[in-house]
């Protein structure tokens, strides 16, 4: 096989693998049910949030991921178990019909950098995928899949705006507690991975 050939399928494999691992279009309900009641330009700037955290945490995790992990002596099942369980927390809220997540008036916190933009985008398994591709295939692929995959991901959830507007207040309420079940359930998928994986 060409050099060159052999090279753009390792880019392509390596965009291919964190981007189902950040699972963008999975996201969308989510993000739809976390900022519904939230004008178009909040919810666009929320999305910018997550993406942003999203990067950052991807790309420290990715050069210096190894390191803190080690010198803190934490594993990465330990931090799949903590990821599973702020999500779970937020399925309760979900299911609850309440949004201690959105953006309110007194903090102006908003669900951009969390949890959109870690756990849901930047979770274990995307760190994981960025921290298994740097060691396996360098830098500039490593570089090539995060940036790659947030692009079409901040593509993608930037649908949302017209799913929302299309599904009205009454979808998006019942979609949240569909929703809420189905985070649950992710929730619960990550706390049993990284239970597994302690022991």
């Amino acid at each position: 096989m060409d050099i060159n050939l052999a090279f753009g399928w390792l880019l392509v494999k390596a965009f291919i693998i964190l981007f189902v691992v950040m699972d963008p279009p999975g996201n969308i309900p989510v993000f739809i049910a976390l900022t519904k009641g939230m004008r178009k330009e909040e919810r666009r700037t929320e999305l910018n949030h997550a993406v942003i955290v999203a990067t950052v945490l991807l790309l420290l995790f990715a050069f210096l991921g190894k390191i803190v992990l080690n010198v803190l002596g934490i594993s990465i099942d330990s931090f799949m178990i903590a990821g599973g369980i702020l999500l779970l927390l937020i399925s309760f809220d979900l299911l609850r019909g309440e949004h201690k997540y959105g953006v309110t008036e007194e903090s102006g916190a908003g669900v951009g950098a969390v949890p959109m933009g870690t756990p849901m985008l930047a979770g274990p398994g995307a760190i994981t995928a960025v921290m298994v591709i740097i060691q396996s295939s360098g830098a500039f692929v490593v570089l090539f899949s995060i940036f790659s995959a947030i692009i079409a991901a901040r593509l993608v959830l930037g649908q949302s705006d017209r799913l929302y507007s299309m599904m009205g207040k009454v979808g998006t309420e019942v979609l949240s507690r569909v929703i809420g079940i189905i985070v649950a359930a992710i929730a619960i998928q990550f706390i049993g991975t990284g239970i597994i994986g302690m022991f």
